[in-house]
């Protein structure tokens, strides 16, 4: 009988099995996955032979011993974001991309060689920069203001060499003062998660179930299990974009001081998250038109969401050179030229600078042709490589018709980041990934990935000038779509 039993179960089991099997596949898919293939080619491994000046016994002579560690890339130009102790002392700093990962350990392994182009040892953070021959994927950012303790998190790092591995956990408190020993080091704010950390993942990401990133990983608590520590996300943009301003201040001089909106701000001002403060009397900005109270929402092809955004967008630009900039005053939309100077005791300037006083004049169009991807070829040849790429024709929906009739399906919460606007779609290529997502015409495109979609530049950047990077990158991209009075997402195959 108890053979019987045994026989039974296992005929059943292998019966079910052969049920499910088609759906295993989906069934096995969760937030962590998702997360994970979102954000691992936005994650390296930092490796190194480093000194430990004596610390690590009681001989005067130095050690040395491989250090290893986790970065975040932040640009796609190469700049990555890590923690400053991960980085101190490295002899030799070698990055690993994910791309590079089959590679590890062998005699084919040739990681990059990474400058330390700026720190903070106040807050433990460093940025780092490596040359790469194409642009990288920069990480999904979240926010931590409003973090609760139970959320679920994952964190992707190198945990004692081992690559890009994940681990998972929740949430366990928020805005912790944590102390290292023996170091004047004290993490404000900081998150305690009990996802498992360990040596290795220092400078690794801290993800949300949205595949966010909310924190950079920094610590964990010596002989206890279960208690790590995460810098959160606000405050590393926050000094990630105080270090890229510094690199930008060493080259150029734009003359604008800006602040980033806070989340109790955003009811009032649901779009635009950067506003002007300050702008310097006869500066490139003032010479454009640009005031006091303006909300900047792009430079050149970035959409400007936040300040790393911001001093991202200027990171390139070279003095005498000019970029496309767009702001909002009093609801209406501006798009002007800006022609940077160089940077202040240094040479260049402004064209037409100290001309007159420019605090109060109204904002001049881009007499300047902007140097932006969209003016490298004609709007028409982007739109048939979008039309051959994407495989959409479209037309952008004036903002205020947007505001009155679509925005409504749109809107999710206070700390809502769209919609901007929108564009419609009037035909779709048959057999192109917009027919294979299932988009028809009259379908409106809100958002596609990170980027808003509200102008015709916005949809020529992803399905022309981005096409082939984002081809190299992914297999989808996730778009925000409007169908009557439906609101839902699609996934947009690259390939």
């Amino acid at each position: 009988m108890r053979t019987f039993s045994v026989i039974t179960v296992i005929i059943i089991s292998c019966c079910f099995l052969a049920v499910c099997t088609g759906f295993a596949a989906e069934a096995r898919s969760n937030w962590a996955t998702e997360a994970f293939e979102r954000n691992r080619a936005s994650v390296v491994f930092i490796q190194g032979d480093k000194t430990d000046g004596g610390r690590r016994h009681s001989a005067d002579s130095e050690r040395t011993f491989n250090g290893m560690g986790t970065g975040v890339i932040i640009d796609e130009r190469g700049y990555i974001i890590t923690n400053y102790h991960v980085v101190k002392d490295i002899r030799q700093i070698q990055v690993t991309t994910y791309d590079q990962r089959p590679t590890i350990g062998t005699v084919e392994h040739q990681p990059y060689i990474a400058e330390l182009v700026a720190k903070d040892t106040e807050t433990d953070l460093a940025v780092i920069k490596i040359k790469v021959p194409v642009p990288l994927r920069p990480i999904a950012l979240g926010r931590s203001h409003d973090l609760m303790p139970g959320e679920a998190c994952m964190a992707i790092g190198n945990p004692y060499g081992y690559a890009f591995s994940l681990t998972n956990g929740l949430i366990s408190a928020i805005d912790r003062e944590v102390g290292v020993n023996d170091s004047p080091l004290v993490y404000r704010r900081a998150i305690q998660t009990n996802t498992e950390i360990n040596p290795g993942n220092s400078g690794g990401p801290l993800i949300n179930v949205s595949g966010e990133m909310i924190g950079i990983n920094v610590a964990i608590r010596q002989g206890a299990l279960g208690i790590a520590f995460a810098i959160p996300v606000d405050q590393v943009v926050d000094v990630a974009a105080k270090l890229i301003g510094e690199l930008v201040d060493q080259n150029i001089t734009h003359g604008l001081k800006v602040s980033q909106l806070e989340p109790k701000d955003y009811n009032a001002i649901k779009r635009f998250f950067i506003r002007v403060d300050s702008v310097e009397s006869n500066s490139p900005a003032a010479l454009a038109g640009i005031q006091q109270g303006d909300f900047l929402s792009g430079i050149g092809e970035y959409t400007v969401r936040n300040k790393l955004d911001f001093y991202r967008a200027l990171l390139s630009l070279k003095p005498n050179e000019d970029t496309a900039l767009t702001f909002i005053r009093n609801n209406e939309k501006h798009d002007v030229a800006v022609v940077v100077k160089g940077p202040k005791g240094g040479a260049g300037g402004a064209r037409g600078a100290g001309a007159f006083a420019h605090q109060n004049i109204s904002p001049k169009p881009a007499t300047i042709t902007p140097k932006t991807a969209s003016n490298t070829i004609t709007n028409e040849g982007w739109d048939q490589l979008v039309w051959e790429n994407f495989g959409i024709r479209y037309t952008p929906i004036p903002t205020r018709e947007y505001e009155q009739i679509y925005s409504k399906f749109t809107l999710r919460g206070e700390n809502a980041s769209f919609p901007d606007g929108g564009v419609v779609v009037k035909a779709v290529r048959p057999g192109s990934p917009a027919a294979q997502a299932g988009l028809i015409a009259q379908d409106i495109i809100v958002a596609i990935e990170n980027w808003a979609i509200a102008s015709a530049n916005d949809v020529r950047y992803v399905g022309g000038q981005s096409w082939k990077r984002l081809q190299s990158e992914t297999d989808n991209l996730r778009a925000d779509v409007i169908r009557d009075t439906e609101h839902f997402f699609t996934d947009i195959p690259t390939r």
